[in-house]
C-alpha cells in the first residue's frame, strides 16, 4: 500500500463528514487506508465518525491525550502505507489529492509533499475575510515566512515548513527524525518540519496538490489560534534555540513591543519624555497608514468592501496577539 492518510479531529462535527467524503471520492485507483483518531469530541463528532463507518472503510482510534500531535502520532504507529498523508479535519481534499501527490513524489527526488489551503466557495463572508487577511504579508510576514500557509503560491519550490493541513510525507522521515513532538499543543508541524530539514531531507510544495479549509468563523477562536501560534514559537525556541525558528518574522511583533519599550526607560531617564512622545505619534501615523495601504490593496485585490474594515481592525490584533503570546510563553514555566 503506498498511501495512508491520517486524520486527527476533535470537535469537528460540521466539517469531517466533508473531509472523509473527499478522501474516498479520490480519483487515485489504488488501494489506500485512511485513519481517524478522534480526540475526545464532545460535539457529537465521534458518534458522526461511528455511522459513517457503515458508508467507508477506515480505521477509527481514540486519543485521550487530546491533542493533535498525539492524535497524528497514533494514525502513524497504525498505519502502513509507504507514504502518510495528512489533512486537517475541517478541510476537503481536491479529487485528485493523492494522485498529485504521487506525480510530485514520482517527479522528485524528496521527503515530503504538500500544496496550498484554499478557501472553500462556501465560506462564511467572516471565515473568507479572516483568510484572505492571512494571505496578507502584513499578516503572515510574505516570503520572509518560511511556511506555505496562507502563501497562495503558483509556483513549485523547495520550502522549509509545510502544515499538516495538506502534506505527505515518507513512512522512512519518521524513521529517522521520530514523530510529532506531543509537548507541542500548535506549531506541532513547524517544529517536525525543522528537524526533516535539519536531517537533510527536502520538501516539495506544489500548487496542484490543493485541499480547501475552512478558517475560523469567530474573531475570539482567531484570536486565540493567533495568540496558541506565538506561544508554539516561544516552545520551538526552547526545544531549538533561535535557529529553530526558520525565521524571525514570527517574532517582529514582540521585537517591536521591546524596542519600544526600551525606547520609553531610555527617554525616560534622560528626562525627555516629550521628545518620545512625539516619537510614538509619528511611529503610530507610519504603522496606520501601512496598515490603511494594505486594507485598500485587499479590498481592490478581492472586491469586497466589507473586507477594509476587517482588514483594519485584525491587523492590529494579530500583530498584538503574537506579541503578546511570545511575551506570556517567554515568562512561563510551562507554555501550554
Amino acid at each position: 500500500m503506498i498511501f495512508s492518510v491520517v486524520i486527527a479531529v476533535r470537535n469537528e462535527v460540521k466539517y469531517i463528514e466533508k473531509c472523509i467524503d473527499s478522501i474516498f471520492n479520490q480519483d487515485y485507483k489504488k488501494a489506500y487506508e485512511v485513519i481517524v483518531v478522534d480526540g475526545v469530541s464532545s460535539d457529537g463528532t465521534y458518534e458522526l465518525l461511528k455511522k459513517l463507518q457503515n458508508k467507508y472503510d477506515f480505521k477509527l482510534f481514540k486519543n485521550s491525550k487530546i491533542n493533535a500531535a498525539a492524535g497524528r502520532n497514533i494514525g502513524i504507529k497504525n498505519s502502513s502505507g509507504e507514504h502518510i498523508a495528512f489533512i486537517d479535519a475541517d478541510a476537503v481534499a481536491n479529487k485528485d489529492w493523492l494522485s498529485q501527490i504521487k506525480r510530485v513524489f514520482d517527479e522528485n527526488n524528496v521527503a515530503g509533499v504538500g500544496g496550498p489551503d484554499l478557501l472553500p466557495e462556501d465560506s462564511s463572508d467572516k471565515a473568507r475575510n479572516i483568510g484572505r487577511i492571512m494571505t496578507s504579508p502584513l499578516a503572515r510576514g510574505g516570503k520572509l515566512n518560511p511556511s506555505t500557509q496562507h502563501s497562495m503560491m503558483e509556483e513549485e519550490k523547495y520550502v522549509e515548513h509545510i502544515p499538516t493541513c495538506n502534506l505527505c510525507l515518507k513512512r522512512e522521515v519518521f524513521d529517522d527524525v521520530g514523530l510529532f513532538d506531543e509537548e507541542f499543543v500548535k506549531g506541532q508541524d513547524l517544529e517536525l518540519n525543522y528537524r526533516i530539514i535539519q536531517a537533510g531531507y527536502k520538501l516539495l510544495y506544489s500548487p496542484k496538490i490543493t485541499v480547501v479549509h475552512y478558517r475560523k468563523n469567530h474573531i475570539k477562536d482567531f484570536v486565540k489560534q493567533i495568540y496558541k501560534w506565538a506561544k508554539a514559537k516561544v516552545a520551538i525556541i526552547r526545544k531549538h534555540g533561535f535557529d529553530g525558528l526558520t525565521s524571525h518574522i514570527y517574532l517582529w511583533p514582540f521585537y517591536s513591543l521591546i524596542i519600544g519599550l526600551f525606547i520609553l526607560s531610555f527617554f525616560f531617564l534622560l528626562d525627555i519624555i516629550n521628545v518620545f512622545s512625539y516619537l510614538v505619534f509619528v511611529g503610530f501615523v507610519f504603522y496606520f497608514t501601512t496598515i490603511f495601504v494594505e486594507s485598500g490593496n485587499l479590498t481592490k485585490k478581492f472586491n469586497d468592501k466589507k473586507l477594509f474594515f476587517y482588514s483594519l481592525m485584525l491587523f492590529p490584533v494579530i500583530h498584538l496577539c503574537y506579541a503578546f503570546g511570545v511575551l506570556k510563553a517567554l515568562f512561563s514555566k510551562r507554555i501550554w
